[in-house]
């Protein structure tokens, strides 16, 4: 292997690690309750409420600034495919960036971008653990989206 291909190498290897620090970093810091700012686009909490309808086919209720959004869904799905689905019926927007080897992370929702703070998730009242594109929603979990500080 040539000097100029081990360099690359070491450089790659190098940014990998930075990333992966800095991932640690922004979901180990501990987090201070903050409320939402005031804005033209509310920043107010988006919560996803889960309920059964029939057997096999359930409605998911979709809450943003009080305005409801609504889905029947299946199967079981996860959060990510939830709000595709809700994005494909024109009910709400979102953007996202796809991370290889950690999935989806939401950059923006119905306009409001990451910036100082960022889009994160709780289930059940406690931040999630794993991905938007990994969690599985299940029957009764309250999924709530913040804009907060990842600080």
């Amino acid at each position: 292997m040539s000097k100029q291909a081990k360099i690359k190498k070491l450089i790659l290897i190098f940014f990998l690690v930075l990333i992966c620090l800095v991932l640690i970093y922004i979901y180990k810091a501990p987090k201070e309750p903050i409320s939402p700012p005031v804005s033209p686009i509310s920043s107010s909490p988006l919560s996803v409420k889960q309920e059964n309808v029939a057997k096999n086919q359930n409605t998911v209720t979709l809450l943003v600034n009080n305005t409801k959004y609504e889905s029947v869904i299946q199967n079981q799905i996860t959060i990510y495919e939830l709000m595709l689905q809700l994005k494909n019926e024109g009910k709400m927007n979102f953007q996202e960036k796809t991370y290889t080897g950690m999935g989806k992370f939401i950059e923006e929702i119905n306009g409001l971008k990451n910036r100082e703070k960022n889009w994160i998730y709780y289930v059940n009242d406690k931040k999630a653990q794993i991905g938007i594109s990994n969690y599985q929603i299940k029957p009764g979990d309250v999924v709530s989206w913040k804009y907060e500080s990842s600080y």
